[in-house]
């Protein structure tokens, strides 16, 4: 079975490298690697070096664009009846390939985009490292989104990044209305509007690096609420819609109940979402050994959280400005 990896980068060559190595690694070798290369640096000669001596093609494009169009630029460039996202920040599963292959010939199941939910390791072993990568394992810091859940196994509203059937992703691709998007949940969305089903599986084993700066770490939130709104407004819906329901509904139940002292309840509203996240701490399960780790997990979330609500208040402000950001390429 004939497949390829696609993806981009931009001056993150150390990561790059490093999910390489996942790729190459492969139990089923992929015939072409295809990466859009939109940083300063051009890595062309050390990458084709790397995959000459495996035997595997490569297709580099060394290219300024924004992430939306370099993903598309991939995907119009690729040969093989199979495709399967990465990102620099991926690491794969030795197996990963295979099983996904499998799944997607599996006629019972019928599908044509599927993935897994990655699990978050530290991208250092410093303590702000460990701290930003427990936050990004923790569903309940995103309203515990099936996406989000490590070993689940079933339908899914997002997958992340994914192995495809490439003649239906070809048609369908990633938009580029608007390049600040959260393009996994869009992609996802378009997929549902087609009718085509999204399965994710505990069997697609990969990890995610978290960055290991905590103000990164907020700027990457405050860029996926940014990036959430326009989506929202691209699509026409909101993705995932009985999880954003309940969420307004706890808010707006929150507010109704404080209505008497509403300036005091805006005071308050931190502490009410600390105490959610709290109890989303409590009901965590595969927690860090380290005390401190789980005490400050829920105060630190409460702030990513609140680092969102900027990120999508302030795409709604900027909504009608003519000059907007065209790359969500984050350090």
């Amino acid at each position: 079975m004939d497949y390829c990896f696609f993806g981009t980068c931009a001056n993150d060559h150390n990561h790059l490298m490093e999910v390489l190595e996942t790729i190459i690694a492969q139990s089923l070798k992929p015939k072409e690697i295809i990466i859009i290369d939109s940083g300063d640096v051009n890595n062309f000669k050390e990458i084709k070096a790397i995959l000459d001596l495996r035997k595997i093609k490569i297709k580099y494009i060394f290219k300024k664009l924004s992430r939306v169009e370099a993903l598309n630029l991939a995907i119009e460039n690729i040969s093989t009846a199979y495709s399967i996202r990465f990102d620099t920040r991926t690491r794969f599963n030795k197996f990963y390939a295979e099983e996904a292959l499998k799944i997607l010939n599996d006629e019972k199941l019928g599908l044509c985009f599927v993935g897994g939910v990655p699990d978050v390791i530290p991208e250092k072993k410093s303590f702000s490292g460990i701290i930003c990568s427990e936050i990004m394992r923790r569903s309940y810091v995103f309203f515990y989104p099936r996406h989000r859940e490590i070993g689940y196994t079933g339908f899914a509203s997002s997958i992340y990044l994914g192995c495809f059937e490439t003649k239906i992703l070809k048609k369908i691709k990633y938009r580029e209305d608007i390049f600040l998007i959260s393009e996994d949940s869009l992609l996802a969305s378009d997929y549902a509007s087609n009718n085509f089903k999204l399965w994710l599986s505990s069997s697609l084993r990969l990890n995610y690096v978290a960055r290991s700066s905590v103000f990164n770490t907020l700027r990457l939130f405050n860029t996926y609420g940014y990036c959430r709104f326009n989506s929202i407004v691209l699509s026409g819906n909101v993705h995932s819609k009985k999880r954003y329901l309940s969420l307004f509904a706890i808010i707006f139940l929150y507010f109704t109940l404080t209505h008497n002292f509403l300036l005091i309840s805006f005071f308050i509203f931190p502490f009410f979402i600390l105490f959610l996240n709290i109890y989303g701490e409590l009901t965590f399960k595969n927690k860090n050994k380290k005390k401190i780790v789980y005490i400050l997990s829920p105060i630190f979330a409460s702030i990513c959280q609140f680092s969102w609500i900027l990120g999508f208040s302030w795409s709604l402000l900027l909504w009608f400005k003519v000059s907007k950001p065209k790359s969500n390429f984050i350090k």
